[in-house]
């Protein structure tokens, strides 16, 4: 049965390559043929999971891009896809006729919601958990469930790769056997003392229950924190990063300068999930930061045009983290400012219409002197609205528009010399396009 699923799935991933499609078909057809077919097959001797929220595609594809870039051959599932019948597709896509996957390492990026399905069939020897943040309210429902999600199934073997920094990640710690790998972001000059999002947060003992104390925050509640009740509390990891320096997407760790591949702090989290990984395997450490370096670039979108400058930050809807983080963003810098806001679909793979997160986000940070006018476009534009003066912003600095095309004009116009845009994927190319022109 296991050579016929092989051989099925590798006819539809030849058809899927002339159709210009197959990320998943091929998989689906070999696991009709066999249901256990991923159980039958001989990985490589490293095998990792990425998982989490938010963060999970673009830490998987620097951790293979490194790897690559010293000498490892690969498995990698980074056609699209990461349920089951993806992950399926590219073992088939690597293995021979016999099922042997003849590569050094493999990397998948698998859903929070789907990785137990795929736990007792690979076992995987490493596990990254990017976070778990309240996302697709929907279909997630409650970061309990998600956490849930994760530990089901999971071998005891496995090592978990989280940081320190966020205390409800450690109730992996608490709840299971594995041995834990941690990294940190240090406080730095972003880092601040009173909290400044207060909509979505957990500040709980997950040992106790106790509200946690905090000697200082990174964002959100990642920092450092102590529980007053029991003896829950941050521990220095092994490796933490200091000397943050978001204006040039740089941060320092085992004394050597790394590039984080953006300006926000989540890049430098998803950063150093992908450096505790690929040292832990026994690769040199200035190795992997030479090969970080070459690769993790900033992919928001930034541009002048008649002397303002355009940022875009890619924001995933339906997650209030990582709009907070674009918020925060935008917060930090002081100068007159246009804000963009919007999306021509929450979902393209599910079917609902939910804005509650809009809730969640902390869009009150933006109401300050440095807003000159904010846009709420796409076909949520009276919901963004909505909650924007909830926020408190004045209703003479909100503009609504169906597109980003009504807008230019009064954007050109605008005193503003610098312009965000916070944005699901499908306006950060629109916006380039028609605020940047040629």
């Amino acid at each position: 049965m296991k050579i016929i699923s092989i051989f099925v799935g590798k006819i539809f991933v030849i058809i899927g390559k002339l159709m210009h499609r197959g990320s998943s078909l091929p998989g689906m057809m070999a696991l009709k043929v066999d249901k256990k077919f991923l159980s039958k097959l001989k990985y490589p001797k490293t095998k990792l999971i990425v998982t989490g929220s938010s963060g999970k595609g673009s830490t998987s594809s620097l951790i293979a891009d490194v790897l690559i870039d010293n000498g490892y051959s690969i498995c990698f599932n980074n056609a699209g896809s990461n349920l089951k019948y993806g992950v399926t597709t590219a073992c088939i896509k690597n293995c021979n006729l016999l099922g042997k996957i003849k590569k050094d390492v493999l990397i998948l990026e698998v859903d929070e919601r789907y990785v137990k399905e795929i736990y007792q069939d690979i076992k995987p020897d490493y596990l990254i958990v990017t976070n778990i943040t309240k996302d697709q309210p929907p279909r997630q429902y409650h970061v309990d469930i998600i956490l849930k999600e994760i530990e089901h199934n999971l071998p005891s073997n496995t090592n978990i790769i989280i940081t320190m920094d966020e205390p409800y990640l450690r109730n992996f710690e608490l709840d299971l056997p594995n041995k834990m790998l941690y990294y940190s972001v240090d406080k730095n000059k972003y880092s601040y003392k009173n909290q400044l999002f207060e909509n979505l947060n957990i500040y709980y003992c997950p040992k106790c229950g106790a509200k946690l104390k905090y000697d200082y925050y990174n964002f959100e509640t990642l920092g450092k924190y102590e529980c007053p009740k029991c003896d829950f509390k941050w521990i220095k990891p092994k490796d933490i990063a200091t000397n943050l320096d978001l204006d040039k997407g740089l941060i320092k760790i085992d004394s050597q300068i790394l590039s984080i591949g953006g300006d926000m702090l989540i890049h430098a989290y998803n950063t150093l999930a992908a450096y505790t990984f690929l040292k832990t395997i026994g690769i040199d450490s200035q190795k992997i930061i030479a090969s970080i370096n070459r690769y993790n670039h900033n992919k928001n979108i930034e541009f002048v045009k008649d002397g303002k400058l355009y940022k875009a930050l890619n924001c995933k809807a339906e997650n209030a983290t990582t709009y907070n983080a674009c918020v925060y963003k935008t917060y930090l810098d002081k100068d007159l400012k246009d804000i963009v806001i919007g999306w021509k679909e929450i979902s393209r793979r599910y079917n609902h219409f939910d804005v509650s997160w809009l809730y969640d986000v902390e869009f009150e940070l933006l109401n300050n002197k440095s807003l000159n006018k904010i846009y709420a476009v796409g076909i949520d534009k009276e919901n963004i609205k909505k909650r924007l003066l909830l926020a408190g912003i004045p209703e003479s600095k909100i503009i609504t528009a169906d597109n980003l095309s009504e807008i230019k004009e009064s954007i050109e116009q605008s005193k503003a010399k610098k312009v965000y845009g916070i944005l699901n994927f499908d306006y950060m190319e629109p916006f380039k396009d028609t605020l940047g022109g040629e």
